[in-house]
């Protein structure tokens, strides 16, 4: 275990550094000012120009530049952007909140619905109720997330205006931000119509989570069932229904709990996907998030806010993708143990 962690640290710190070799040699192509690529900086005093030329090793070799540029970004010196005039890193910290609580709240959606619907097909095995199950899952994964959004806007939206389609929160509300979570500063706030607040908050959030959880939906569905046929096949699950216990008994208390174990590792691969996801949902719907931060700046030609987003959403990317593997692999490890110990 401990030499697979070792191993995936490499790995870790090798694709960061190609990643970061890649970005560089991207700011080497962009059109403009290097510098100003680099920094945001669009008309540098003099001394802000040795300032940048010692911290970016602008003088010195292609080596000792893409060096610079590594130790800039790890310490947080991102930049200004182009647009704003702003620090980048102030503007991730500020857009990234909404991203994450869009990923939470599908990730929820998706264990909610998708747990039950997987353990009722196992269930209802080889019987129409798993046929449904089955095949509505399938039909659901393979809906784009764009089309599902734009259909959701025309209809629920602008058809039927049963709930907005664009931000987090009406503007007649004006809430102090302190967490980032809109449902959470809504609670926190001190405003006199907070429960008008929090139900905007609310409708605002319905289309864009239910249009990113589709996906985790599905995969969820099928994990689960697959887990639970395996568990149902178990030697101490037939030998519980030898005894003559309930079905449901058997089904929520004993093959369920131990189901869960690799169902919760497997989808916690699912992440890296969920946060690719809600950039695009973000995009649809307007979501004041880091999809639509970086969209933003890809049509507003901002390059130092774009090689900012690339680096923080590949950097985020990859952490989620390891740490839901070396939780998947401890996972299995300890099913494994478990397993050879009821034998």
């Amino acid at each position: 275990m401990w030499f697979y962690v070792a191993r995936r640290f490499n790995l870790f710190v090798l694709t960061l550094g190609i990643l970061f070799l890649l970005v560089f040699l991207m700011h080497k192509a962009l059109p403009g000012d290097p510098l100003t690529n680099l920094s945001g900086i669009t008309s540098p005093t003099f001394n802000q120009l040795e300032l940048l030329d010692e911290q970016y090793q602008l003088s010195g070799s292609v080596f000792n530049q893409y060096l610079g540029f590594v130790t800039e970004r790890l310490s947080g010196n991102f930049g200004l952007s182009l647009t704003s005039a702003q620090p980048i890193l102030d503007e991730i910290i500020q857009r990234l909140p909404a991203t994450i609580e869009l990923c939470i709240y599908a990730m929820i959606i998706a264990l909610s619905v998708g747990i039950p619907l997987g353990v009722l097909a196992s269930f209802r095995y080889k019987k129409v109720t798993d046929w449904l199950i089955v095949s509505m899952s399938l039909i659901c994964y393979s809906i784009p997330i764009f089309w599902l959004g734009v259909i959701g806007i025309m209809f629920l939206g602008l058809e039927f205006q049963l709930l907005p389609v664009a931000g987090r929160l009406n503007l007649l509300f004006q809430v102090e931000p302190v967490t980032g979570f809109t449902l959470i500063d809504i609670m926190l706030s001190d405003l006199t119509s907070k429960s008008q607040a929090f139900k905007d908050a609310f409708f605002h959030l319905i289309m864009p989570t239910i249009t990113l959880a589709l996906f985790p939906v599905t995969v969820v569905i099928r994990i689960t069932r697959t887990a639970m046929l395996e568990e149902l096949n178990t030697n101490h699950i037939k030998a519980a229904e030898a005894r003559g216990i309930s079905p449901l008994i058997i089904v929520l208390h004993h093959a369920l709990p131990n189901a869960m174990k690799p169902v919760l590792a497997q989808v916690s691969l699912q992440l890296s996907t969920l946060l690719t996801s809600a950039m695009v949902t973000e995009v649809i719907f307007s979501w004041p998030g880091i999809g639509t931060w970086l969209m933003s700046a890809i049509y507003q030609r901002d390059f130092p806010v774009i090689s900012a987003g690339i680096l923080i959403c590949a950097g985020l990317i990859i952490i989620i993708s390891i740490v839901s593997d070396l939780i998947a692999i401890a996972a299995t490890t300890k099913r494994r143990g478990m397993h050879h110990g009821k034998n």
